[in-house]
């Protein structure tokens, strides 16, 4: 029994270390995302020790979006109402040429593209942190954006410092 019983609970292990703290997507209403209205995710932190990375993919409809990047501003509220905030950018052009993923679909004109927007991010406090990230465009309603998704994981590190 304790020979089954060990590889099984390594396993597990191993595969509890690689699911995300956040994985979570928020769709935009009629492909408008509004400046004063910013989206709020939940993160439950667990564990100080860790390092994250904080990924965004953001999705954009070609035909209608105006702008090169999505501008972001996130800000993380810690349980004991700590606020951290920074700035980051999703960009959808590379030398005037549209990057990123087009979705599928007929005649389909989203496009996707991701970010890493913080590597090896530590959190201060264990708890649940509030994220709100919105858009910081000029325009009161960014037309053309459809959907913005964010990942947290923890990053990989290695120790390995002879290679």
């Amino acid at each position: 029994m304790k020979k089954i019983l060990f590889p099984i609970i390594i396993t597990l292990l191993l595969c509890s270390c690689n699911k995300p703290l956040l994985d979570d997507e928020r769709t935009f209403e009629n492909n408008v995302w509004n400046r004063f209205t910013p989206e709020v995710f939940e993160v439950n932190v667990g564990n100080i020790e860790d390092y994250y990375n904080i990924d965004v993919t953001a999705v954009i409809d070609t035909a209608v979006y105006r702008y090169r990047t999505v501008p972001l501003l996130f800000n993380l509220y810690s349980p004991a109402g700590e606020q951290r905030s920074f700035y980051a950018e999703v960009p959808f052009t590379e030398n005037g040429r549209w990057r990123g993923e087009m979705l599928p679909g007929n005649n389909s004109t989203r496009r996707t593209a991701n970010r890493r927007i913080r590597a090896f991010f530590s959190f201060n406090s264990t708890g649940t942190h509030r994220m709100e990230i919105g858009q910081t465009t000029s325009q009161y309603d960014l037309e053309g954006i459809h959907s913005i998704h964010v990942t947290i994981s923890r990053a990989p590190l290695d120790y390995d410092m002879d290679k």
